[in-house]
């Protein structure tokens, strides 16, 4: 009896034994395959990386595009006296009927931007008129396809100071003529032709009232200019961009020939 039983127990020491190093040779392979990355292997792939979208750079239309009538504008800061802007100033304009402090567009006088300086066209448009009229003396009449108007006057003494002619399409930037006189006036308009006068058909009409006919020219050109350096900055951004881009995509392609060559 005393054998049996010893036997017994010798037998389920053994199995204990047994049981114990299966589990601790289970334990070792499960996590010795989690490290080795075997776990789903078969089941799931690793994403593949995809290529980078280009962005499109940004075009600005003809009627969006407005400029200085003058370089210096562009290189030096220039401090306009009241009499000089548009709308109501400290320079009386009109005694009768009664009177008027309006002043319906930008002077720029010779003293700052140079005399005898290229006076440039600040809106694309057609020349429709180089005309002379006391008080306006020779100037350039412009009339743009979106609608906007825009007189160069008072600063060409001879017409041999002005280099355009009629029916001449103008860009921006492009020169009009040479300001021979103590300054130019820039009048900008964009309505009906309220702005003409009836009998002599000239582009002064309204001169002294403040009615909506004529437009603040300094607005337009210093909101444009402002769009343009958003413009050029966003694409000088998309290049930046779009060179980066190519390089990866480049790249990824190289590396998928090469792994289609493998298999």
């Amino acid at each position: 009896m005393k054998e049996t039983k010893n036997k017994k127990q010798t037998v389920q020491k053994a199995a204990l034994w047994l049981i114990l190093i299966i589990l601790v040779l289970g334990a070792g392979t499960a996590i010795y395959a989690k490290q080795h990355g075997y776990f789903g292997q078969q089941t799931s792939k690793k994403a593949q990386p995809k290529p980078m979208a280009l962005k499109k750079t940004t075009t600005l239309t003809d009627s969006q595009i407005w400029g200085y009538p003058f370089s210096k504008c562009y290189m030096k800061k220039i401090k306009y006296k009241s009499g000089q802007k548009y709308g109501k100033t400290d320079v009386i304009r009109r005694v009768y009927p009664s009177k008027s402090y309006f002043h319906d567009g930008w002077d720029f006088g010779w003293s700052e931007v140079g005399h005898r300086a290229p006076v440039l066209a600040v809106h694309s448009g057609t020349v429709k008129k180089i005309g002379y009229c006391s008080g306006l003396e020779y100037f350039v009449w412009v009339v743009s396809d979106d609608g906007y108007v825009e007189i160069y006057q008072e600063g060409f003494l001879n017409p041999s100071d002005i280099v355009v002619k009629k029916g001449q399409k103008l860009k921006v930037g492009q020169k009009i003529g040479y300001m021979s006189g103590s300054h130019l006036h820039l009048g900008v308009t964009k309505t009906d032709k309220d702005y003409i006068t009836k009998k002599e058909k000239l582009p002064f009409k309204n001169y002294w009232k403040d009615n909506g006919t004529w437009l603040n020219p300094m607005d337009l050109i210093t909101k444009s200019l402002k769009l343009q350096e958003e413009s050029k900055q966003h694409n000088q951004e998309v290049s930046q961009y779009n060179q980066s881009a190519k390089a990866y995509n480049a790249k990824l392609a190289s590396k998928a020939a090469k792994e289609a060559k493998k298999q």
